[in-house]
Formats: structure tokens, sequence, C-alpha cells
């Protein structure tokens, strides 16, 4: 249901509304359509999931020429030792066994209540001044401000844009936000095809690693599938995914089987799964899986969540095998770079990938608050080291014009070569 328009300076029109699709029109013409990521179809699957205490926003803002921004938020109940020093949780994680809410509080969020390694600001033309004078987008931050107060809630989040929009957002809305490193996310530029791809352009000591991994993957009788769909196996799909959160050091949302049910209504070729099947006992069991997005506006894959049976990972070499696919079915539909995501960094330097730093804007409405978590931020949000591999014989050339990657959609059983 929406909430009221409200008109304030300098001359935008907002309004609160609580579905996705009260406003498909004005998401699309701020988002566009080709990148999954940002699509209008994952965020109704998001909304239609009903995520276990996510409450999901959409602020419009309109002037004289029509819709100028989209702003998703949601509000949710986080640990604020979520990203802190292992000292820090080796000190909170004892007390939360007597009190569980300790240090957990509810946070409104400026962004996507799933991982997408981005912001999800939907400003039009952000980078023009002109436009977006630091009086303009302040109103618009101030309006987010507003909202969360309504709600109860002290603290809003901008969640992690990039260098280039973070440069622009503190610019022009410090000292109401303050910006933190949050966990770097991982980016692997795929060699071009004149270069041979991924296995020939990798030097001999990461080639012959590969190798040795896919073969004890084989010998272990893993078998790789590429899947338009999840094929029936949601619920195993949502059990292996559950073992891997369950491991994590960082967890910022936990999807639920319902989910990877909505994501399948999504438009054909914007998402699909890499399946990792073992035969077990003469049965074929699932023991890996990769939810993958697509994002043809700037040519890139994102596996955005992966499940793995810990019975069998260790042994059978799945993780290095799952991502090996994954870049496999980039290079095969014309993707030239692929999105690793955050955490596992020693994992993903191996591959070749190279960190990409994101950023997280903090406000909270009461000034000692925010002093204090100026004052700890250093713990609070530690920087991350990424490991320096030098995995490519000849570095790939720089990102491809994204228009160049082609939409092929996913076969329903494409074996692995």
């Amino acid at each position: 249901m929406s909430g009221p328009p409200r008109i304030t300076s300098p001359n935008l029109t907002f309004q609160w509304h609580r579905r996705v699709d009260e406003i498909e029109a004005a998401w699309e013409d701020c988002f566009g359509r080709e990148s999954a990521l940002r699509s209008y179809a994952l965020h109704q699957a998001v909304e239609n999931a009903s995520l276990d205490h996510v409450e999901t926003y959409y602020l419009t803002g309109r002037d004289s020429h029509g819709v100028a921004c989209v702003v998703p938020c949601f509000a949710f109940k986080l640990s604020l030792v979520a990203l802190g020093s292992p000292w820090l949780q080796r000190i909170v994680n004892p007390i939360r066994k007597v009190i569980p809410g300790f240090l957990t509080t509810r946070l409104f969020v400026v962004g996507s209540a799933i991982s997408n390694g981005d912001d999800l600001l939907g400003f039009k033309n952000l980078a023009d001044e002109s436009l977006w004078s630091a009086k303009r987008l302040t109103s618009v931050f101030d309006e987010i401000r507003r909202q969360a107060k309504a709600l109860g809630i002290g603290f809003v989040i901008i969640k992690e844009p990039g260098k280039a929009t973070t440069d622009i957002l503190r610019a022009r809305l410090e000292p109401r936000f303050f910006f933190v490193e949050s966990l770097p996310t991982t980016l692997l530029r795929l060699p071009a095809k004149e270069q041979g791809g991924y296995f020939a352009s990798i030097n001999t000591q990461y080639r012959n690693k590969l190798k040795k991994r896919k073969a004890v993957c084989a010998e272990n009788g893993v078998t790789w599938r590429v899947a338009a769909d999840s094929s029936g196996h949601a619920a195993t799909i949502h059990r292996l995914y559950k073992e891997v959160v369950d491991r994590a050091d960082s967890v910022f949302e936990r999807l639920n089987e319902d989910f990877f049910k909505e994501v399948e209504r999504m438009p054909g070729g914007d998402a699909f799964y890499v399946l990792g099947w073992q035969q077990i006992e003469g049965t074929d069991r699932l023991v890996a899986c990769e939810l993958v997005f697509c994002d043809r506006d700037r040519g890139t894959l994102h596996p955005v969540y992966s499940g793995f049976d810990y019975r069998f990972k260790r042994d059978s070499n799945v993780y290095f095998n799952m991502f090996y696919h994954v870049i496999e079915e980039a290079e095969r539909r014309g993707f030239s770079r692929v999105h690793l995501g955050q955490t596992s960094y020693e994992i993903k330097a191996e591959l070749g990938a190279r960190p990409v730093p994101l950023f997280l804007g903090i406000h909270h409405r009461n000034p000692l608050i925010q002093r204090l978590v100026w004052l700890l931020r250093r713990s609070l949000f530690p920087t991350v080291a990424f490991p320096d591999r030098e995995v490519f014989a000849i570095p790939p050339p720089p990102a491809k014009n994204a228009a160049c990657a082609k939409h092929r959609p996913a076969e329903t059983a494409n074996a692995a070569k």
C-alpha cells in the first residue's frame, strides 16, 4: 500500500510504497531491464519470498519531468559486529549465548535485501551535480531518515556503493552520513577469445592446479550440469545453501526455500543454476549448487549463492570446480566478467579475481551514538587484506563493452566437458 505523497524542497514529490508491483514502470525507468540483479522481477521474487524479519519499502521521487529516483529500502535486524574484528566477535559471541540479542539492532538499509556486491540507488544521472545538487540529494536522504524515525529505527545504512558512487555521496551528504569500507567484492575479468580463453591464459602453475582439481572431482563421481531452474530440487538447494550460511563468519541475509522457488518465475535466461551431482550408493545426489544471475548491461555473470554438502566438499574439490564451471559458462555465453562476490578471498584470488572496494554510509539519529560508531569504526569495520596471486600468464584486456554479452538461455542439462 502506498503512503500519501509528500512535497519537499527542492521540488521533489516523495511517496513511500510497500509493494514493488505498485512502481513497476518507475522501477524499470530508473534501473532498466538488462541487469538481473537490479531487475524488477528479482525484487518482486525477494518480496514474495517473505524473508524472515525483512520489511521492504520503496521511495519514489518525482519532479516536473517525471520519475527522478527510485530508492529501495528495507528494515531488518543485524548484529552490530557482523563485520567486526575477530577479537571483538570473540568477546561478543559468548555473551550472546546468555543474551541472544546483545549488540543486535534494527537497521533501515538503503539497498537490496540480498547480496549484489553493489548499491541499488535508482537515481537518474546521479553524477550530474546540476541535477543532483547537495541540497536535492540531501532532501532524498532526509526523507529516508524521516521514515526510519517513524519506524522507531535509529540507524540508517547506505548499503555498499562502489568507490565512484561513494565519492559522490560523501561529497554531498557529509556530515549527516559518514562512510567506511565494507568487505570488498571480487571481480574476475576474462581473457579474450584471441588469447585462447581462461584455461589457455592462466599460467602453468594454476593450469596444473585446475587439471588436478577437475581430475579429483571426476574421480569422486561428480558431474556438472547447467539448469534453467531447480528442476524440483528447491528444498535440497536451500538445504545446501544453509550448510554454507551456518558456517559463515559474516552473514547479512538468510534466504528461505521460497526464495529459490520465486526466482524461477523470473524471465528465462536471467538466472540459472550450476549443479553438481555425485553418484552415492548408485543414486545421483545433488551435492553442490550455485545460483547465477546475468547482467547483460555490464557483461557480467554473478554467481551469488553457493550450496555444498560438506560431507563431500573437501574430498571432491567441488568448491573450485563450481567456479571453474561458472567461468566456462560465462565464456560460452559471451560475458567478459564474473563477479565472485565477498568472502573466501584466498580461493577467489587463486581464480584470478581482483578486489573491488565497497563502502557503507552510516547515520544514527542520536549524535552520541553516531560519534561512538565513528570512534569504533576500525574495530567494527576492519579492512581486509586481499591475497596477491599472479594467476594469468597474460593479463586479461580491459572489460569489453557490456553490450557484447549475448543472451543465450541456459540448457537444462549441459554436461561439463
